[in-house]
């Protein structure tokens, strides 16, 4: 990647991309009930899930004054969930740090890993968002993924999976 402060993230990120997850989705702990943020929380905070999913995917962090502000993960087609398809690729845990929020870091790690995903032949391209997500879903939308259906609830919220063809 050429574009300053963004780069492939690497398995020696896990740690500081833990940490940033954490921040990043800490907002949301006053939308969910407790037991549902604990259980978000246990899972972002978990360096052997992370790590798993440093090895399953792309990482594409953004790091300014070598400090990772954000992330995101683009999981190769051929790796099916009971929410996506195995012709799908799809994108995981979008963060930025609070501190860095309408700077342009989230839509540019987006754009990135739907290049990402086009240059490694992909042909679509998925996630899956909540209603608390307002601000995420308007620029998945920008972007131009649509709805695909409405999901069963997630940690007590609605859902939606999105997708746009390549």
């Amino acid at each position: 990647m050429d574009i300053s402060g963004y780069r492939a993230g690497h398995l020696e990120d896990a740690s500081a991309v833990t940490g940033l997850l954490l921040r990043s989705y800490d907002q949301y702990q006053q939308e969910l009930a407790p037991e549902h943020w604990s259980a978000l929380s246990g899972r972002i905070g978990d360096k052997d899930y992370i790590n798993d999913l440093i090895r399953q995917s792309s990482l594409i962090v953004y790091e300014q004054d070598g400090v990772i502000s954000g992330v995101i993960f683009l999981v190769p087609s051929g790796n099916p969930t009971n929410i996506y398809p195995n012709d799908w690729s799809y994108i995981r845990l979008l963060g930025v740090d609070p501190a860095m929020r309408g700077s342009g870091v989230g839509q540019q790690l987006m754009e990135l890993a739907i290049s990402k995903a086009r240059s490694n032949g992909e042909t679509i391209l998925g996630l899956h968002t909540s209603t608390i997500m307002l601000a995420a879903r308007r620029m998945y939308e920008r972007l131009g993924f649509s709805v695909v259906k409405e999901l069963e609830p997630l940690l007590g919220v609605q859902y939606w999976l999105y997708r746009i063809d390549l």
